[in-house]
């Protein structure tokens, strides 16, 4: 098989898992079908099903995509962080950004709604969603696995379907909300919440 053809399986390919991502984020799981997918793709479905013969053979590689998106999103911060934004603000930036994009919330719902039906979806869902408890962690000067972070995280997600279910919420509205998580933050810092504080296990600081 010559370069060319290979760099053409690869566009087909790529237009293909675009497309699915595509569908997922803008219309939901209902419309992740393969007839769907090829049109919005622009392909016959016989090319679909060459690359992705299966439909949870698509849906793997739609959770792979989720994975790489979340991936990028945290390097991104990671890099906005070097400039002097401390660890902290830039995770409360990512949770802010995930509660208030509700294609991403759709997308996420729609692989968790999948991985319900096809046990093979669950391990890379559930790597990035561990990616984004790493990140609240940061936020929140807790270890990943602290119980502080895993509430906060389901804190952020249910204000996400929040912003699914209530389309007429402003943003303006959700920043009010996130700021007063925030101050909730702060309290917990500053020992008035500190029984509740001293029941999960505190991130230690990192030297140097």
């Amino acid at each position: 098989m010559t370069a060319m053809s290979d760099d053409n399986n690869k566009n087909v390919r790529a237009r293909i898992l675009d497309a699915a991502v595509e569908l997922l984020r803008k219309s939901g799981v209902k419309k992740l079908a393969q007839p769907q997918v090829a049109r919005e793709a622009g392909v016959p479905q016989g090319h679909l099903t060459y690359y992705f013969p299966r439909k949870v053979d698509l849906l793997l590689a739609v959770a792979e995509r989720f994975v790489e998106i979340v991936q990028k999103e945290m390097e991104e911060l990671r890099a906005t962080g070097t400039d002097g934004v401390a660890p902290r603000n830039t995770g409360i930036a990512f949770a802010r950004e995930a509660v208030i994009d509700r294609e991403r919330t759709r997308m996420l719902l729609g692989l968790v709604t999948e991985a319900d039906n096809e046990e093979a979806v669950i391990e890379p869902v559930a790597r990035g969603a561990k990616l984004m408890r790493t990140m609240v962690a940061r936020a929140i000067d807790r270890h990943p696995e602290d119980p502080d972070t895993w509430l906060t995280l389901a804190l952020f997600w249910g204000l996400g379907v929040q912003q699914l279910l209530f389309p007429q919420r402003s943003t303006e509205q959700v920043e009010a909300l996130i700021e007063r998580f925030e101050q909730w933050l702060e309290a917990t810092k500053q020992g008035e919440d500190g029984d509740l504080r001293r029941s999960g296990t505190v991130l230690k600081k990192q030297v140097g």
